[in-house]
């Protein structure tokens, strides 16, 4: 009976495992042209509805709240990982006055793509 408790144990571990890796699936191919396209667009209504009441989230425009800087300079002060995984588990980013952000994965994800592609400086975009 000892022996079998175990063995039980283990059983539970790979059938959680199991069930995980098929609710997630994890993607290493870059993105294709309209992949990356409509998610752009997921960021930039992300942008839109969740900072553009403080911050500028275009190319040229100026942020409607005094001091908030301008999304398209985001990039030059925070690690894209970074803030990808705080804004996917829901840490405060920037200052105590910003709300709370819990995106998931495929939010955080959108939004900094968006970021990247409205950039104000001549970064590198990396491979996704």
């Amino acid at each position: 009976m000892l022996k079998a408790v175990p063995l039980m144990a283990l059983a539970f571990v790979a059938l959680a495992a199991a069930a995980c890796t098929t609710q997630t699936q994890l993607r290493f191919e870059p993105l294709t042209p309209s992949e990356r396209t409509a998610l752009i667009e997921e960021g930039r209504e992300i942008a839109t509805s969740q900072c553009g009441s403080c911050h500028a989230v275009g190319l040229a425009d100026a942020s409607p709240r005094p001091g908030a800087p301008p999304l398209r300079s985001v990039l030059e002060r925070y690690d894209s990982a970074a803030l990808t995984g705080n804004l996917m588990i829901g840490v405060r980013v920037g200052h105590l006055d910003m709300p709370l952000f819990e995106m998931g994965p495929r939010g955080a994800d959108a939004l900094v793509e968006y970021l990247y592609s409205i950039r104000s400086t001549n970064q590198q975009v990396p491979e996704r």
